[in-house]
């Protein structure tokens, strides 16, 4: 199956553009994609069209992945 996907990065108009994308593997909710050098969470998958043969169109909305800062990575290794 060939899924075209339509991914949305919520509040990121400005700094995250919207893009597509033809893959393999059918988006999951809760799991992480790179798009360019960033790391989303996706949030939410819709079917917008239905599936014809081998073909279906979806989109997704996700949030950016927050990096953990210099502070965060001194605590997870004190404990």
């Amino acid at each position: 199956m060939i899924y075209t996907v339509s991914y949305v990065v919520v509040g990121g108009r400005k700094k995250y553009p919207s893009g597509m994308m033809n893959q393999h593997e059918r988006p999951v909710v809760g799991s992480q994609v790179q798009l360019g050098s960033n790391l989303f969470e996706i949030t939410e998958v819709k079917r917008m069209l239905p599936p014809s043969d081998d073909f279906e169109f979806l989109h997704v909305t996700c949030t950016p992945v927050e990096e953990p800062s210099d502070d965060q990575e001194a605590e997870t290794e004190l404990a």
